[in-house]
């Protein structure tokens, strides 16, 4: 199945526990790729500075007024003077490096939510490969049709770096709060001529060589070219293009919520992949239904287990999932220790988070996975101001949120940790989901039976 080029999420992730901003639109900003406009068309000669001068004014003087805690945040001292650099250097930049530039000054506050969303007429211009960061390095999972040799293979360099140099190059225009976020942003951003160019990596025509190897051979090369202006790329998978197994996760890639019985187990997997009601069917329906099935189960097709699977779920009004919670807290045989499973991963965000912090804190659910992309304790409901000319979209946060009352960690750390694999992603195995099904409570001896 040929695939569009997934859209950028740099600078996309925005939403979080309140419905400020609907989910529809989170989504979108998440998916939308660097190749979205950037930048204001340029006008006649000193009018495009001009524009950009009040552009960056406007953004001095409203960031720092709605940002809570922008003082604890960011430089009082720094900040300006970041500001009054850029503003001195337009005229000698491009409008993508002066985007870029706004993207550091706003990722600089170590907030996830804090973002820059552009939204205008001049395109980055994205390179036809995506990969993901797998616990061994990463690996092609998307190429354009002339690039297919490189489908499973890992990235061994890009240009003159090697990925983890160039991630660790790109990280202060991404605003990330662990690593897992950044291992999920760093792709896409990466993926594009403009920030190739930035950091020397692209040749004079915009193309980038890259170096890949499989197990057991010899590495190879690619010059890879950016996409043309424009342009509309159909992407070929990995898993189409090698037939590779396919796993449950992967079962319905469009649906919000879903759930499928597993006889053999005697699980009941759900998959919650947005903290949004479905037009077509509510999350509050939906669960009904569901729980309808459940208790119509009698052995031997009885529920030993409850898997739920947030690890694509970035976010949205967190009180979506009540009625989930609500039916499980009424079905103490579905949600006692030991029955109750959650799987994790650096997708797991803002509301999603929430979600599997609630199912351990209130159910004693079991987490594995991944640790998730973005804190317990973190800034949210964000809201958003428009630059007045480059139509350029500022995010930020109004309210500091803590879950954890006793702990700071920089993750929700799984209880049962699990990484993904270059040969886990090519033999289609789920080794978070095999976990939650094996999975069993460490036996505790009392003082009397030793």
């Amino acid at each position: 199945m040929a695939q569009t080029l997934r859209p950028w999420k740099i600078v996309l992730t925005t939403l979080f526990v309140l419905v400020d901003i609907a989910l529809g639109t989170y989504v979108l900003l998440k998916r939308a790729q660097v190749s979205q406009h950037i930048s204001v068309k340029p006008a006649a000669h000193g009018l495009r500075e001009v524009h950009w001068q009040e552009d960056l004014d406007f953004f001095a003087k409203q960031f720092p007024s709605v940002q809570v805690d922008f003082a604890k945040l960011y430089s009082p001292t720094k900040f300006p003077q970041d500001v009054s650099d850029l503003e001195q250097d337009v005229p000698q930049l491009k409008d993508s490096e002066i985007v870029l530039r706004l993207m550091q000054l706003v990722a600089s506050g170590g907030i996830s939510h804090d973002t820059v969303d552009p939204q205008s007429d001049l395109a980055f211009h994205p390179y036809p490969l995506q990969f993901f960061w797998y616990s061994d390095g990463p690996a092609v999972t998307w190429t354009g049709e002339k690039y297919k040799s490189a489908l499973g293979a890992r990235i061994v360099r890009i240009g003159s770096m090697t990925p983890e140099e160039l991630e660790s190059a790109v990280a202060p225009y991404l605003s990330h709060e662990n690593l897992p976020w950044l291992h999920e942003l760093s792709p896409d951003f990466i993926m594009n001529r403009e920030v190739a160019e930035h950091f020397g990596l692209a040749g004079a025509d915009g193309s980038v060589e890259f170096t890949f190897v499989r197990p057991g051979a010899e590495q190879f090369r690619l010059r890879i070219a950016p996409a043309a202006p424009n342009s509309q790329l159909n992407l070929i998978s990995a898993a189409e293009a090698l037939h590779l197994p396919e796993p449950l996760y992967r079962k319905h890639p469009d649906g919000w919520y879903w759930y499928e019985y597993l006889p053999d187990s005697h699980a009941l997997y759900i998959q919650y992949t947005r903290c949004q009601n479905d037009p077509k069917k509510s999350f509050k329906n939906f669960t009904q239904e569901m729980f309808h099935f459940a208790d119509g189960l009698h052995d031997p097709m009885r529920i030993e287990r409850v898997i739920v699977d947030l690890r694509f779920n970035s976010g949205g009004n967190s009180s979506v999932i009540d009625p989930l919670l609500e039916g499980l807290k009424a079905r103490p045989q579905l949600s006692k220790k030991g029955r109750l499973y959650v799987l994790i991963g650096r997708d797991t965000f803002s509301s999603g988070m929430m979600a599997a912090v609630s199912l351990r804190e209130d159910l004693h659910a079991i987490v594995i996975g991944e640790e998730s992309g973005s804190p317990p304790n973190e800034y949210g409901e964000v809201k958003t101001f428009t630059l007045p000319n480059s139509k350029i979209e500022i995010n930020y946060t109004t309210k500091y949120f803590r879950l954890l009352e006793d702990s700071d960690p920089s993750s929700l750390e799984p209880d049962v940790p699990i990484q993904r694999s270059i040969v886990d992603f090519l033999s289609g195995e789920d080794q978070a989901l095999d976990a939650a099904l094996k999975y069993r409570l460490p036996i505790v001896q009392s003082t009397a039976s030793r």
